[in-house]
């Protein structure tokens, strides 16, 4: 058993070695509002054995005030620090110092990368601080954020940048049993004292000596001048022609005891804080998590902007008006109220925001088993109590920032390759995410730049699932992540390195272009390459499916050695595939040498006005079948040499009107069988010399019933009446007078207009130094 105790003595200790293995002689620290308490305990051990560090650190420490009308108050925490000292010569005490601190101060000791989505500030904390004894006190509406990042930071950080951007601020509450956290955003949460005593303090100096009842000895009001007016200004890309801008000027006055206590001071209304960004905009999002529309989401940024300004005005404003004091009032607690008597000025409510302790046994040593005597003192800082002005915790914690860009994997839905809003941003899981699924909430929507972006026209290509991107943060804010960038890695390869599918390109840095890849499926794509190697360099345009050019005004092409076109495909002895083509004018055709077509079925040709072909040598035509010219008006011909016809089977004419022939010298004809001609008037055969009829075996002349018959037997004359040398005259006819055919009309030589000539450019330079 010990053999020394701190029974009966004003200011005690209670660890987890045992009762009296450790006594207190003395305490000094501090508390304030939304910061960590932190005390300082000198302590004793007669039995330096029984003082296990390990069963100090991490465990709950209990410090215990007495106060004059013997009721206890208490400090109550974990020891995070303890060393041990030595001991005088002769002296049986071992020293020891101890630090306490809250348990949100083991936050400050754990530190981690993830994020939250579509909640609000009051349920992350409720997260972040899950294990510790916390009452949550927070009033009024907060809306969700869309995305809030937690950055290799520690969770006391993180909770602390939160409560200090919504003006959120904590204080500790003790017991015998411990001490629980408050965490709160209005003044009804500053407790009242229980005793009525303790919660109205008289003020009455002190001039000397040792007071032993509880009174405020000193009270100093300080005003310094402080900005009059917050500005913040931000911008949301779903409302790019709005600043979303708030402004909030400074209270005019504060109650401080009787004294109405002006803020707007010395020209301080001119003395503005513009900030930017303000960073409320990013909290909302008019495309909901799934990619549909809530537009509705976007008219909260003008709510949150002003209550998002206000809250910075009075963290500027809170500490321009302080009051301080110093006591020896046990009891005070920082984010409590008092209520301050006697003073000529400063009667009235105020709230204690932090106060620096002091006590001390002196006098007496524990060997001599006296009480001792016990020396308390504190000085405070308070502010006045106010509905209009409530606390608000300085921004103090410093958000962190990503320094450079990082990359992350595109994920979205499963069976989905393509999962994008309307603004084509995309989801993404970050490498150093461990909580992240690899799905559509592993993050908020995520902007991807593009090398273009205009109204409507720009560049479009969306990172798919599972490709790796390069992400960077604007402002270097974890929260508004922006993807500028792809690489490829071991499992997305690129399309001409390494061994890839396709054979001619594979290890070849010479190839460069863009090849896209089908979806869903991903067993076609289309593609523009480059080939610069030297020798073969070469333009490939692949279009999986359709091809579609639309040239608004010229289209010029200029291809220095040859052209081949291929249309259509064969399949299993199938064979598809149409050229169509239209010109709504005139088109050009320039040949400088051979044109040679085949046409493997038929050839239709509609010319809706004149054909002229001009053949400036010879012109060979075989036709395997047959041949049908219809003519609608007028045929001509010209032949200038020789005309030759030779018809293998029969020959038929007709000729509805007259058909003139004019042979310049001899006619001749041969008839291996019949010769019939039949006019229906006339037939009048003239020669100009000699006239020759002959006949192998038989020549008639018939007119009527009378005839003449020449044949091998004789010469046969019947007639009605026979005349001979008797007066008559012979018939006539009319004279041959055949037309001249109408000359053909020259064909025009096609001159097709010569064609101008595709753009030509130069080349650049080789980017390796010589």
């Amino acid at each position: 058993m010990p053999t020394y105790t701190q029974a009966n003595r004003p200011l005690a200790v209670t660890t987890p070695l045992g009762k009296d293995v450790l006594l207190l002689i003395g305490l000094a620290g501090r508390e304030a509002i939304s910061q960590l308490f932190n005390f300082h305990l000198d302590l004793l051990a007669e039995d330096s054995s029984k003082v296990k560090f390990e069963e100090l650190l991490g465990h709950k420490i209990t410090v215990t005030f007495k106060l004059p009308n013997d009721r206890e108050r208490y400090f109550s925490g974990i020891c995070n620090r303890v060393s041990q000292g030595g001991r005088s010569e002769g002296d049986i005490f071992t020293s020891y110092r101890m630090e306490v601190v809250p348990a949100f101060w083991l936050l400050s000791k754990r530190a981690q990368s993830r994020i939250f989505q579509h909640i609000t500030v009051p349920d992350i904390l409720k997260k972040v601080l899950t294990g510790l004894d916390v009452s949550f006190e927070i009033q009024g509406t907060f809306h969700p954020r869309d995305f809030c990042v937690q950055y290799r930071e520690s969770d006391f950080d993180f909770a602390s940048r939160l409560m200090e951007e919504e003006g959120i601020f904590y204080f500790f509450k003790h017991t015998a049993d411990g001490h629980k956290m408050v965490v709160a955003n209005t003044p009804d949460s500053h407790p009242k004292f229980g005793e009525k005593s303790e919660a109205k303090i008289i003020y009455e100096e002190a001039f000397g000596g040792r007071r032993e009842e509880e009174r405020i000895l000193s009270w100093e009001k300080t005003q310094e001048l402080r900005s009059g007016k917050y500005t913040l200004w931000d911008h949301c890309f779903e409302l790019p022609h709005k600043h979303l801008e708030a402004e909030v000027e400074i209270l005019d006055a504060v109650q401080a005891g009787t004294v109405s206590q002006k803020l707007r001071v010395g020209g301080n209304d001119r003395l503005e804080l513009y900030d930017y960004p303000g960073a409320y905009a990013q909290r909302f999002d008019g495309v909901n998590k799934s990619g549909g529309d809530q537009a509705a989401d976007l008219s909260k940024i003008f709510e949150d902007n002003k209550r998002t300004t206000k809250i910075r005005m009075q963290a500027e404003t809170v500490p321009g008006l302080v009051l301080q004091g110093t006591s020896n009032c046990r009891h005070l607690v920082t984010g409590y109220q008092f209520t301050l008597e006697r003073h000529f000025d400063a009667d009235g409510d105020y709230v204690l925001t932090a106060i620096m302790h002091s006590a001390r046994l002196t006098g007496t040593d524990y060997r001599s088993g006296d009480e001792g005597e016990f020396d308390y003192e504190n000085r405070f800082t308070c502010i006045p109590f106010s509905d209009v002005l409530p606390f608000r915790p300085a921004q103090v914690t410093v958000k962190p920032t990503v320094k450079g860009t990082q990359t992350a994997v595109v994920v979205g839905p499963p069976g989905e390759e393509i999962f994008t809003d309307k603004y084509g941003r995309v989801k993404v899981q970050f490498h150093w995410d461990r909580e992240g699924k690899n799905n559509a909430d592993s993050s908020c929507w995520v902007r991807v730049a593009q090398l273009w972006a205009g109204k409507r026209w720009g560049t479009s290509f969306w990172p798919r699932i599972g490709q790796e991107v390069i992400v960077d943060f604007l402002e270097g804010d974890p929260d508004q992540p922006i993807i500028v960038g792809s690489v490829y890695n071991a499992d997305q390869m690129p399309p001409y390195l390494g061994q890839g599918p396709d054979s001619k390109h594979q290890n070849d840095n010479k190839v460069s272009g863009v090849k896209t890849n089908t979806t869903k499926g991903g067993q076609g794509f289309n593609e523009l390459r480059f080939d610069d190697t030297k020798g073969k360099e070469q333009v490939f345009i692949h279009a999986e499916c359709n091809m579609d050019t639309r040239v608004k005004n010229d289209c010029m092409e200029r291809i220095v050695a040859n052209r081949h076109l291929i249309v259509g495909a064969e399949k299993d002895g199938s064979k598809s595939g149409d050229q169509l083509e239209k010109v709504y004018q005139d088109k050009h055709l320039q040949v400088d040498r051979d044109q040679i077509e085949h046409i493997g079925n038929n050839m239709e040709l509609l010319i809706d006005n004149n054909l002229d072909v001009a053949i400036k040598a010879n012109k060979a035509e075989h036709i395997a079948s047959d041949s049908d010219l219809n003519i609608g008006k007028d045929h001509r011909e010209k032949i200038d040499g020789t005309s030759s016809l030779t018809v293998a089977r029969d020959l038929k004419e007709k000729i509805d009107l007259s058909a003139s022939l004019n042979v310049g010298m001899n006619q001749d004809q041969k008839i291996g069988m019949n010769h019939a001609l039949e006019a229906g008037l006339t037939i009048h055969l003239k020669s100009g010399m000699t006239f020759v009829l002959e006949a192998g075996v038989q020549m008639s002349l018939k007119v009527g019933g009378n005839f003449i018959d020449i044949n091998p037997a004789g010469i046969f004359i019947q007639g009605t009446m026979v005349m001979i040398n008797s007066g008559g005259a012979p018939g006539s006819g009319p004279s041959a007078n055949p037309q001249a055919p109408d000359a053909a009309r020259d064909a025009k030589e096609a001159k097709p207009t010569v064609p101008n000539t595709a753009d030509d450019s130069k080349s650049g330079q080789k980017s390796a130094p010589s």
